[in-house]
């Protein structure tokens, strides 16, 4: 469906971050839920990517694919659609080099010499991640009651506020699950439990605005002109 409404938006809109970002954030999720769920049935596969990646025994785990396209990928896309919403020129350039500099730990923790293996876990990188995603999402809302383009808005009505507040929601929950790990994990499986569900829920509520957003071809629930001259 996504792929749907994407193809109906005006070529203007296609070419505009606030849209193809949500667009490529969706088919990458739906590409990595296939393709985990398909490594779990194809052992031999996964097992031919795991030794690509390290020379540790292969346990069966699909964790490779979460590390590199959820953990990863989304979580630079993610960052890029936060500095698309930021009008300040200070902290939108604040939240890229956020991103550049996720991507250069990335790369080096991914490197022969880092010792970290692609197919474990990757504690560090989950929570600098969500970290960059919190202090970032607290930018773009510091944004959007000090811009005079944000003031003349209801922000209840646009759609990015909403998608931002439920990721800031979702990444918070992870960083605390990340931080108590160990303790909730194996003393309060309860709690773990209850983190994981409203963290998936937040996700998918976050998905489901980004379908909306493809669909009506606009930001705003309704439409609206905000002081730069822009309809979204």
């Amino acid at each position: 469906m996504a792929i749907i409404f994407y193809g109906k938006l005006v070529g203007k809109k296609k070419i505009s971050p606030r849209f193809y970002l949500p667009f490529m954030i969706i088919l990458l999720v739906c590409f990595y839920e296939i393709l985990a769920s398909y490594m779990i049935v194809n052992k031999g596969l996964n097992e031919k990517f795991h030794f690509l990646f390290t020379n540790q025994p292969f346990e069966g785990w699909n964790l490779w694919v979460y590390n590199i396209f959820n953990y990863q990928l989304s979580k630079l896309l993610l960052l890029c659609l936060i500095a698309s919403n930021i009008y300040s020129r200070t902290k939108k350039k604040i939240v890229i080099l956020f991103s550049l500099l996720f991507v250069s730990i990335c790369v080096f923790f991914y490197s022969p010499w880092s010792g970290t293996p692609i197919t474990d876990f990757q504690p560090y990188l989950y929570f600098l991640g969500n970290a960059l995603i919190i202090i970032s999402s607290g930018l773009f809302f510091v944004d959007l009651v000090t811009e005079e383009s944000y003031l003349a808005i209801n922000p209840l009505i646009y759609w990015p506020f909403w998608y931002i507040t439920f990721l800031l929601f979702q990444s918070v929950l992870l960083f605390l699950a990340d931080v108590a790990y160990e303790y909730i994990s194996f003393q309060n499986t309860g709690v773990y439990d209850i983190f994981n569900t409203v963290s998936m829920i937040l996700y998918l509520l976050l998905l489901t605005v980004f379908t909306i957003i493809l669909a009506t071809g606009r930001n705003f629930i309704t439409p609206q002109t905000i002081k730069d001259g822009r309809t979204r």
